[in-house]
């Protein structure tokens, strides 16, 4: 009998058994690196959007808390007079360059925003201006004649428009109006016109003649605006999470969504007590009085970003924020948090 007969065939239970267990080995071995790698880079995608949310959201607020009070050549001086017809609307308040409010302030424009955040109010003008190619005298007509063309009924990019609210200033002198029209001059020499007689939205001018006062060739108009920021959720939410945003209002237009993942804005006002002309103490909106707004030399920004995705980090992470102790059903969500905080000054109020 040929001894090829008796030739092994196939694979033993034993053999089989062994490979199966290197298999599983092997495999969770694998799964093990997939899965780890799947962490790290959900941990490290976290950290660069909270990062660069921050960046952006503080670069946001830094620009404009700066420029607070700024009204063009008389921002030092500030000898502004409102040619507006009176309001208890917020936005129109321009004796107060920055002020803050409570979340659950009843704000015009301002909905929805997230409980224990602080409402930031800056009234500014605008960085750009047009001038002035004549003298306007008191009494006479409504007319500013300007030296640039209007583009669509607007100036300085779509921030002086028809029916917005403006600044005339020739550094001894400012005067806050709303400019019913914006639009092409038909005089020589002259490319613009702002027509600020009567009319328009209220507030309207109370005055067709700019209250009597005379600004000559050179003077300076610009858009001016009560600048808001908020949180509030967003309008494109995450699955299954809240997902909170920076929101900016700019004068009478809609509020826009800004940045993705801030959870809360707080703020503290360093103020000059005394009357120095230097700053003595930072405080917290709650604790500032009626008289303290006018006082105020910077402010101290608090950010509280989180990742737009939860379960980010493998359990809650405890954080305190403005004082704040945020723990148990605060961070359940497991997303990772960072603060962000920038102390900025106000240029008019800066020796």
């Amino acid at each position: 009998m040929s001894a090829a007969r008796y030739k092994q065939r196939g694979l033993s239970l034993v053999e089989l058994m062994i490979s199966m267990t290197l298999g599983i080995v092997l495999m969770t071995g694998v799964v093990q690196m997939f899965l780890t790698s799947r962490v790290t880079y959900g941990t490290q995608q976290a950290i660069s959007q909270v990062q660069e949310s921050g960046r952006m959201a503080m670069d946001f607020l830094a620009e404009d808390v700066r420029m607070a009070g700024y009204f063009g050549c008389t921002s030092r001086n500030p000898n502004v007079s409102s040619g507006l017809e009176a309001s208890s609307d917020y936005l129109y308040d321009f004796t107060q360059v920055v002020s803050a409010y409570p979340s659950t302030a009843s704000l015009t424009g301002v909905n929805n925003v997230s409980e224990d955040t602080d409402i930031l109010v800056i009234r500014r003008a605008s960085s750009g201006s047009v001038h002035l190619v004549d003298s306007h005298n008191s009494g006479s007509n409504a007319n500013l004649r300007i030296n640039q063309e209007p583009e669509n009924d607007c100036l300085l990019e779509g921030q002086l428009c028809d029916d917005s609210i403006a600044i005339i200033s020739d550094c001894s002198q400012g005067r806050i109006f709303r400019a019913v029209n914006v639009q092409a001059s038909s005089g020589g020499g002259a490319q613009g016109m702002v027509v600020h007689s009567a009319g328009g939205s209220s507030p309207s001018n109370s005055d067709p003649q700019l209250g009597g006062q005379s600004f000559g060739e050179g003077s300076e108009v610009m858009a001016l605006n009560s600048i808001v920021y908020f949180v509030a959720p967003s309008a494109f939410p995450s699955a299954g999470l809240e997902v909170r945003s920076l929101w900016r209002k700019v004068g009478e237009r809609d509020a826009v969504e800004m940045i993705e993942g801030v959870e809360r804005l707080r703020a503290q006002f360093g103020v000059d007590t005394n009357g120095d002309a230097e700053l003595d103490t930072y405080k917290w909106r709650e604790e500032m009085s009626s008289a303290d707004w006018q006082d105020v030399m910077a402010v101290r920004i608090h950010l509280l970003l989180n990742s737009i995705d939860g379960n980010v980090l493998d359990e809650p992470q405890p954080i305190t924020f403005a004082g704040t102790s945020l723990t148990g059903s605060d961070v359940t969500d497991r997303r990772l948090r960072q603060i962000f905080t920038s102390t900025v000054g106000i240029r008019a109020r800066l020796e």
